[in-house]
């Protein structure tokens, strides 16, 4: 039976360039470039410390143009969103505004970050709204 995800697959154009940006950009961990037979190949990447059942980022690179979608594919999990998206943004990366929205469990603090290839990835705050009450009483 299922259990959960292994691995998310982005597509990419040039695999070295879009190691270093998910690397130097959002401090993942790059296992290595592997050779998938017939001229492909792909990387896989993690947070630190490695996920032992977590899910993975793997990187394709695709010889056609990579698709490319409106919306994001994934998010991040994040800590300071705020910090993060102005940073980002210093270090020449584009990125979205900040938005803020309620859920009924959650408060959420987030902006879209875009890969060299022009996906859309969500970089997240999430805060239950049980800790925002006691935080703000």
């Amino acid at each position: 039976m299922t259990k959960q995800i292994g691995s998310i697959f982005i597509p990419v154009k040039e695999l070295e360039r879009s190691i270093s940006f998910y690397t130097e950009m959002l401090g993942l961990v790059c296992r290595g470039i592997e050779d998938w037979g017939g001229g492909n190949r792909g990387a896989t990447l993690f947070f630190q410390p490695h996920p032992e059942n977590g899910t993975l980022l793997t990187l394709a690179e695709l010889k056609e143009p990579t698709p490319v979608i409106s919306f994001p594919s994934f998010n991040i999990k994040c800590e300071d969103v705020r910090t993060l998206q102005k940073d980002l943004h210093s270090r020449g990366c584009r990125v979205s505004d900040i938005e803020t929205w309620d859920s009924e469990w959650n408060h959420h603090v987030l902006f879209d970050l875009f890969d060299p290839d022009g996906h859309m990835i969500s970089l997240i705050e999430i805060t239950p709204i049980a800790a925002t009450t006691v935080l703000e009483s």
